[in-house]
């Protein structure tokens, strides 16, 4: 399977709307493994609303976490273990 990892170390930077550019040049499927912080919404959601694509160009999140920290740090908060097996998993799958 070919496809992008979009990364970057910061807020605001860009990762979701270079995402939605490159779904909608590619009409691929978007996945963030791991959403940090749902108060302004989901990533996912802001793509599908970005590029007007259906359901089958979206894959759901392995883990959603309520504070916008990094995932390790947002996880402990929540009291949640981000199991990279699942991840791996969900990816497979």
């Amino acid at each position: 399977m070919k496809g992008f990892f979009i990364s970057g170390t910061d807020t605001g930077i860009g990762k979701t709307l270079i995402s939605a550019m490159l779904l909608m040049a590619t009409t691929g499927r978007y996945w963030k493994p791991v959403q940090s912080g749902i108060a302004d919404g989901t990533d996912t959601n802001t793509v599908r609303k970005l590029t007007g694509l259906g359901d089958v160009h979206f894959e759901p999140e392995s883990y959603v976490l309520k504070q916008p920290l990094s995932p390790h740090l947002s996880a402990r908060l929540d009291n949640t273990r981000v199991d990279t097996g699942r991840i791996i998993t969900d990816f497979e799958d």
